[in-house]
């Protein structure tokens, strides 16, 4: 088994309400996600939706992250998850908001390991 750490800084300017970074599982590999944090700040934060997303088989699948608030104009959240991707395809964080108004910057770290498949 292969540790991860992997950070991923998502920015939702004024009039987006949608959006995510992405990273791309080593081939012969398979992702196990076992760790996710968030740390987000801007007007709006609190009514914003937190994900992480994967993708096994065929099916993509997204997670929501609990948060709570963190401040004025911040929310937080760490906590245990367990979330796999297939080799090749794509695991990362994703914002949803239907209040677009402002920006929201939010930095999330998702842990875990790669696990090989078959020889190397």
């Amino acid at each position: 088994m292969e540790p991860f750490q992997e950070q991923f800084v998502v920015v939702l300017a004024a009039n987006v309400g949608n959006d995510g970074e992405w990273k791309t599982v080593p081939p012969r590999k398979f992702a196990v996600i076992e760790h996710v944090s968030i740390y987000a700040i801007g007007t709006g934060v609190e009514t914003a939706d937190y994900f992480i997303s994967s993708t096994i088989g065929d099916d993509f699948r997204e997670v929501p992250i609990v948060t709570t608030r963190g401040g004025t104009g911040a929310v937080l959240g760490s906590h245990p998850i367990r979330a796999f991707a297939n080799p090749g395809t794509q695991y990362g964080a994703v914002i949803r908001r239907s209040d677009a108004t402002e920006q929201i910057a939010a930095r999330f770290v998702l842990a875990g390991y790669y696990h090989p498949l078959g020889k190397s």
